[in-house]
């Protein structure tokens, strides 16, 4: 039997994808390992998204390669994910080490074909044999991160924003069963998984294509009769998809985190549409009050672009002006990228000087903001999640935190805390906050619950 290595670059949907590689691979008997110099195969999964990540996931492909050469290792390379899908002609050309490509709807070939592989025979794009992707992960247990686990609930998209490459790549919006998502999750739940994660391109669209109706809260509602003690936390929500039905469903679950993950990308009403995006800035407030009004402390996280095409001063400062009025607890900002092959690429692009300077104005107002919000949390009590222990301190993330993206909440060890169980909940009072490293710190008011 082989050892593997698999390096995951990209989002969550990505981390997955190589979830199911893992899982296929151990259930065949392979064996996992995170040292590249005992690997007999490094799976490379990548991410295909914008410049920085196409340059990322070419680096990785290279590093890997030059460590075999350098050590004379015999090691074999897979490379798939977004990037495969994207340029897949370019990276064979490249790469020429590279043993064997898949793209996103043909990765559940790897543990079928790992035997022709080590043996030295070559292989791209098999998508006329590809297998059905098996979502129940046999062996959940090494799959998993810590104590939460990503489940998504559905692959592709159906929008067609002018700056992403993702529907060309992943396809069109096909949604899974309630009842497989069902089984998975309460397979993780069993298995001690504290947090899963509900993503997809567009979380808030599910069920639409299997049942005629936007079914999030359907979803939600089954998933929440699962009796073990977890969250539910929701990524990617989609502004005009996010219905009223869902809204009340996460208010009306104690199981389903307060935490509004809704990437609103922009306000202005001329970029939106330059973006083709639905919705429009009063719309979007309108959305985010409903949310407040029906959500007791809720949280809510989005994600803009600066810089796209026809962005001027005056719309940047409308963006502007909207965040400082709604105040958005969590909020990430990206530098617009012209990306070959999306609308965008051909619209008159904006002075890379100019854009900069947008995207540290807006992010510098947004620090304030978080920095507002966070200290008004010291003195608070939440439920947290105990997931690491690091040094001196134990390491933990109340609702208001989404591992990877978020802060953490940092618990000094002593002698009445020192029993802490990692992978537990327990009540934790917030008493500081760094807004340097963005990080909280707290101590135990009671035992577990």
């Amino acid at each position: 039997m082989a050892k593997f290595t698999v390096i995951t670059l990209g989002c969550s949907k990505n981390t997955v994808d190589s979830e199911i590689i893992s899982a296929s691979l151990l259930d065949k008997g392979h064996h996992y390992t995170n040292n590249i110099q005992e690997s007999d195969i490094v799976i490379i999964n990548t991410c295909g998204f914008i410049k920085p990540a196409i340059n990322q996931s070419n680096q990785t492909i290279n590093n890997v390669i030059n460590t075999i050469k350098e050590n004379n290792l015999k090691t074999k390379v897979i490379v798939t994910g977004c990037l495969v899908t994207r340029q897949r002609e370019k990276l064979v050309k490249i790469f020429k080490e590279v043993n064997a490509f898949y793209d996103t709807g043909t990765f559940n070939n790897i543990s079928y074909d790992i035997d022709k592989i080590l043996k030295g025979e070559k292989i791209v794009y098999l998508s006329e044999y590809t297998k059905s992707i098996d979502y129940s992960y046999k062996l959940s247990k090494f799959i998993t991160t810590g104590y939460y686990s990503y489940v998504k609930i559905a692959e592709g998209c159906n929008h067609t924003c002018s700056f992403c490459f993702i529907p060309k790549i992943r396809g069109k919006y096909k949604s899974r069963e309630i009842e497989d998502i069902y089984k998975e999750v309460k397979k993780l739940v069993y298995l001690g998984i504290k947090e899963i994660i509900l993503v997809s391109q567009d979380t808030s669209f599910y069920g639409y294509d299997l049942y005629k109706k936007l079914a999030l809260n359907e979803l939600l509602e089954k998933l929440a009769t699962i009796d073990r003690d977890f969250w539910i936390r929701l990524l990617y929500l989609y502004p005009t998809t996010l219905n009223t039905d869902a809204i009340k469903t996460i208010a009306n679950y104690s199981k389903i985190v307060k935490y509004i993950d809704i990437p609103l990308q922009h306000v202005s009403l001329k970029v939106l549409r330059a973006m083709r995006r639905p919705g429009h800035k009063e719309f979007y407030l309108k959305l985010l009050n409903k949310i407040r009004e029906n959500i007791d402390n809720v949280v809510i996280r989005s994600t803009f672009i600066v810089g796209h095409p026809y962005e001027e001063e005056e719309d940047f400062q409308e963006l502007l002006s909207f965040l400082e009025k709604v105040k958005i607890e969590r909020a990430g900002f990206f530098k617009y990228y012209r990306e070959y092959g999306t609308l965008s690429y051909s619209l008159p692009q904006v002075n890379y000087k100019i854009k900069q300077k947008r995207y540290n104005e807006v992010v510098n107002l947004q620090n304030e903001i978080l920095k507002e919000w966070s200290i008004k949390q010291i003195n608070k009590e939440y439920r947290v999640l105990i997931e690491a222990k690091d040094n001196d301190f134990f390491l933990g993330r109340a609702y208001f935190d989404a591992p990877e993206v978020d802060s953490i909440i940092k618990i000094k060890i002593n002698k009445n805390n020192k029993k802490i169980k990692i992978g537990n909940f327990y009540d934790v009072k917030i008493t500081d906050y760094n807004n340097k490293d963005y990080e909280f710190y707290g101590e135990l008011v009671s035992n577990k619950k």
